[in-house]
């Protein structure tokens, strides 16, 4: 998975709010055709780990884009082609409540999700934990540090009644 620490610019998929927004300080912004239901799962569950992160978190905005967008962010702040899972900006430092802009890749999860046998909302709720984890100073380029990473990321999981999701392959 993958995150980056600079500031943001928006893309070109158009948010719809459904009215059922997760509680503050989580702002999820969908694009339009998004399913009611999985929005509404997200934000239950966004409201529910807020208890179980490392972090305080202030505040916290998620944009779900599709394949175009996320690789737009992915060449403009990484500087490498195609789409990814996540990218993470943080605009606070130390001891302060996280405050995050999430990109997290719709398109990317829904092949993963069918990968992986479990569904898009799921894998879209593991990619937000993995965005949030790295503004709590988890790391995930060394396997050790990913180990711990993705541990955290089930124990997290797991609290809101989530089955473990990250499954390494045996290729990593």
């Amino acid at each position: 998975m993958h995150a980056d620490s600079s500031a943001s610019e928006g893309s070109q998929t158009e948010p719809v709010t459904t009215g059922d927004e997760p509680p503050e300080p989580f702002h999820l912004l969908t694009p339009a055709g998004f399913v009611p239901a999985d929005h509404q799962w997200l934000s239950d569950h966004l409201g529910q780990i807020l208890g179980h992160l490392p972090s305080e978190v202030e505040q916290i905005n998620i944009r779900l884009l599709d394949d175009a967008g996320m690789s737009e962010l992915h060449q403009q702040w990484k500087g490498l082609e195609g789409p990814t899972d996540v990218l993470s900006w943080f605009h606070s430092s130390g001891d302060q409540p996280i405050e995050a802009d999430l990109a997290i890749g719709l398109e990317v999860a829904a092949r993963e999700a069918a990968q992986r046998g479990h569904p898009i909302r799921q894998e879209l709720l593991l990619y937000i934990v993995h965005g949030i984890l790295h503004g709590c100073g988890f790391d995930d380029l060394a396997p050790e540090a990913a180990d711990r990473m993705h541990a955290e990321e089930d124990r997290i999981l797991a609290l809101v009644g989530v089955e473990a999701t990250y499954k390494r392959e045996a290729s990593e």
